[in-house]
């Protein structure tokens, strides 16, 4: 008997996964955007086209540690931030969000992966589960206004 289910994605692949998910807004909470999962071209391509799509879309990235998302050079999605300012924007979290490990993607009120320790591989990665998603939104929204700009992305005018 040949075995028919679906692959479990990789960790990268459940990033693509949801943001390709999103038809209006995608929100990251992430520890330093690591570029080997978050500055793909893939994915760079997938924000830009929903930053694109329409006036309203929306693409929010919240990050612990901006100096280590500068510290490899130029990544993707800070740039595609400060080509889309209106439609892309990037903030550092503060207390208490600055001390978590997870993180999260987040596509619309539908979709979500969800990265309990930033160190390690395991996700939950759930294409269909609004009532958790709009519940990770939330938090999400919380941290997102006590967000701040930090010096190393007002030094790139985000």
């Amino acid at each position: 008997m040949i075995d028919t289910a679906p692959a479990p994605l990789d960790l990268t692949g459940g990033i693509l996964h949801i943001a390709a998910q999103a038809q209006h807004e995608l929100a990251i909470f992430s520890s330093a955007l690591e570029p080997r999962r978050y500055g793909t071209v893939g994915l760079h391509d997938l924000l830009r086209s929903l930053a694109l799509g329409h006036a309203r879309n929306r693409v929010r990235i919240l990050v612990r540690d901006p100096q280590r998302v500068l510290a490899d050079g130029a990544h993707r999605l800070v740039e595609l931030a400060r080509l889309i300012p209106s439609r892309v924007s990037i903030r550092a979290a503060t207390a208490p969000a600055d001390n978590l490990r997870e993180e999260w993607v987040l596509a619309d009120r539908a979709a979500f992966l969800l990265r309990p320790d930033a160190g390690d591989e395991a996700a939950v990665h759930r294409p269909d589960d609004p009532g958790r998603t709009v519940e990770l939104l939330s938090r999400f929204n919380s941290y997102w206004a006590h967000g701040a700009l930090s010096r190393e992305f007002s030094a790139l005018r985000l």
